[in-house]
């Protein structure tokens, strides 16, 4: 069951100064001169989550999120180019972050607090805090809310059946026609970064160790740049990619996959980067809102020296659940902002109406359901529509993500279900349809393209109409006609060939494998 998102307008000002929840200091809150002031009790209920409180009263020291009030206008952002819009979106999160966390900063050091802020949403995260460090940290007009720190599941997927290929490729890709797009168009992705926040990738894999934009080409690997582990599991100091699931290593196949004999990606021309945002079968959001700000602007694997010029164009996402949090919604308008494709699995909480996932439900994200070989959809793949205030046809699509087989954590193959297997179906898509040339960093337009095209079912159990509802959205994924729509246009104009660093090329769109020059490396070195 879909949780709503507590919320000052659910808090309720008028009972807040009487609430029994709210543990009341037995003596000053800071006894210093000159020490912070503390939140009023009704400050208090309007801006602290209660699971704050009650772990509070409970004398815990929980870990905890400060949100700002403050967001940049990044609207100016739309008419830029590829790498002027990433700088240009990059430096006024950086620069709102920094001007309006300040007088939250100083609490944080002048009551020893530790914590880490981030920019990618306008929010810090504290280690640990007593009531005196929360009520002080609500009483700044700076702060919007304080937050509870919590863990988001894996869209988790099941075991699948061995499906027929054809001719080697596997039957989503040839469901969707994206071996079509390769033969009829010359198509493939080439030019393209995806990127994947997810449980990591065996990035040695056979058919994902090639597209890997860290593979210098000549035996030797470069992670910088390439990818991120928030929480270290990888190995620390940070080593290379690690997938210690084989979910994400999945889902980066469907994506990119191909050895040569075993076509198991829609856009096999495509490079991937991977952060693991999932420490196994749960997300924290430390390490999902560090994966999404690395995303925009990746680093070294120090995580310094951010560079946005190499973000990938579209960003794979199959996790999501929990509350609503406008934290992910404001990083995914970030995304946009900055040209990336945000798709996100829609959730296997099925088949009751309104079961699409956060942050899958939300207005900017493109979720995706999960359809059969046989064109049904799977009985478990989430439906809408998405809760008030958003209340839209969700999912927006659906794909593959039956029965798929794909690159597996061991160095072999596995057959996994759910709606991370269709996600990053249109992923691989949308690295498609960009590699002609066009429609590169135009998410609107993208959407509307895909929307198009989709093969419409008009299943009205759960609302909607005959050409978008909420099971199926505007129908099954068709990259053929999305294609061939763009072509009809006028608007196919090749691949994706400027030089590294230009404007539509990417860090990898000349087809070498190592970052761009006068980038990476000058930069130094930082759940279906």
């Amino acid at each position: 069951m879909l949780a709503l998102a507590w919320s000052p307008a659910l808090a309720g000002a008028a009972a807040a100064a009487e609430d029994p929840r709210i543990p009341r200091p037995s003596g000053p809150v800071d006894p210093r001169p000159g020490g912070p002031a503390p939140a009023e009790p009704d400050l208090l209920a309007l801006k602290v989550e209660p699971e704050v409180l009650e772990r509070l009263e409970q004398g815990e020291r929980p870990a905890f999120w400060i949100v700002l009030a403050e967001e940049p206008d990044l609207s100016e952002a739309y008419t830029m180019e590829w790498i002027q819009r990433g700088r240009y979106v990059y430096q006024r999160l950086r620069e709102t972050a920094q001007r309006s966390q300040e007088p939250v900063i100083r609490v944080l050091e002048q009551m020893g607090a530790g914590y880490r802020s981030y920019w990618i949403a306008n929010t810090i995260r504290v280690e640990a805090g007593d009531y005196r460090l929360v009520s002080s940290l609500a009483a700044l007009p700076a702060v919007s809310l304080v937050l509870a720190d919590r863990a988001r599941p894996l869209v988790i997927p099941e075991p699948g059946s061995e499906e027929a290929r054809i001719q080697g490729v596997e039957w989503g890709i040839a469901d969707i026609g994206a071996d079509r797009v390769w033969t009829e168009f010359g198509l493939d992705g080439s030019g393209i970064v995806v990127g994947s926040i997810d449980t990591g990738v065996m990035y040695r894999h056979p058919a994902l160790d090639d597209q890997y934009r860290g593979n210098r080409g000549d035996g030797t690997f470069d992670h910088n740049y390439n990818w991120h582990d928030p929480t270290g599991l990888c190995g620390a100091p940070a080593a290379g990619p690690c997938d210690n699931n084989g979910h994400g290593t999945h889902t980066v196949g469907t994506m990119v996959g191909d050895d040569g004999v075993n076509h198991i990606g829609v856009a096999p021309g495509a490079r991937w980067i991977a952060a693991k945002g999932c420490e196994f079968i749960t997300c924290s959001d430390e390490a999902l809102l560090s994966s999404m700000q690395f995303m925009l602007a990746p680093t070294d694997l120090e995580g310094e020296n951010p560079n946005p010029d190499l973000r990938p164009h579209v960003v794979n996402n199959s996790w999501g659940g929990g509350p609503i949090d406008e934290r992910y919604r404001d990083a995914i308008r970030a995304w946009t902002a900055a040209g990336i494709f945000p798709v996100f699995a829609a959730g296997n909480d099925g088949p009751a109406c309104g079961t699409v996932q956060h942050p899958g439900l939300l207005p900017e994200s493109y979720a995706v359901g999960n359809y059969t070989s046989d064109h049904t959809i799977y009985f478990q793949s989430g439906r809408g529509p998405a809760p008030a205030p958003f209340e839209g046809i969700k999912p927006d699509i659906a794909a593959p993500g039956t029965s798929i087989r794909s690159a597996w954590n061991d160095g072999g193959y596995a057959y996994q279900t759910g709606t991370s297997m269709a996600a990053p179906h249109l992923s691989g898509t949308v690295a498609l349809l960009w590699s002609s040339g066009r429609l590169m960093g135009d998410v609107a337009a993208t959407r509307q393209l895909l929307n198009e095209t989709a093969v419409p079912v008009g299943d009205m159990a759960c609302g909607g109409g005959p050409d978008a509802d909420n099971i199926w959205g505007h129908g099954r994924l068709n990259a053929l006609a999305a294609v061939e729509a763009l072509a009809a246009t006028g608007m196919l104009a090749g691949t994706v060939t400027a030089a590294a660093g230009e404007p539509g090329a990417g860090p990898q769109a000349a087809g070498g494998r190592q970052p761009a020059a006068g980038a990476a490396q000058a930069c130094g070195g930082p759940p279906g």
